[in-house]
């Protein structure tokens, strides 16, 4: 894994981001799971965060509003499908909440321990290869993904 860098890999429908840590499994886990935490580094840059409601439980829904730096409010749905503590966090997300499916895709947040630091790996996996392909030309979905594991690495010094 790298330190203070973002592995990426792409790999059909599926991207993979991986980076190294230096802050205990639990302490990664729960900035992940806590809506004080996500609101101080969740999206890309530029993106502050808004939690309407979250229930971190499996099964559990999280609606959040994810604001532009554009000024644009992008309303979002996350539906946890599968949360070990402080192992795994696997979610859908839904779209906007509100019927409009735009961005579908499944991912699985990893941490591994290793020593007194922590592998992170994300893991977005969409419907098609296509599919990946045209969310992330409208989105620029990759390189925000790049961009959120960067700062959550921001946050995560702030901390120490």
């Amino acid at each position: 894994m790298i330190k203070n860098n973002v592995e990426t890999i792409i790999e059909g429908n599926k991207v993979i981001y991986k980076r190294y840590f230096d802050v205990p499994t639990e302490l990664l886990f729960e900035v992940w799971s806590i809506p004080e935490h996500l609101a101080e580094w969740w999206g890309p840059d530029g993106f502050t965060l808004t939690t309407k409601r979250m229930d971190f439980t499996n099964g559990g829904i999280w609606e959040f509003i994810m604001h532009g730096p554009d000024g644009h409010d992008y309303k979002n749905k996350i539906q946890f499908t599968d949360i070990k503590e402080p192992l795994h966090i696997h979610y859908k997300h839904l779209g906007d909440g509100e019927g409009d499916q735009d961005v579908h895709f499944e991912s699985k947040i990893i941490f591994e321990e290793v020593g007194e630091g922590t592998n992170l790996i994300m893991e977005q996996i969409f419907p098609s290869k296509e599919e990946l392909e045209r969310v992330n030309e409208k989105y620029g979905a990759i390189e925000g993904g790049k961009q959120h594991i960067g700062n959550l690495g921001k946050y995560l010094e702030k901390l120490k």
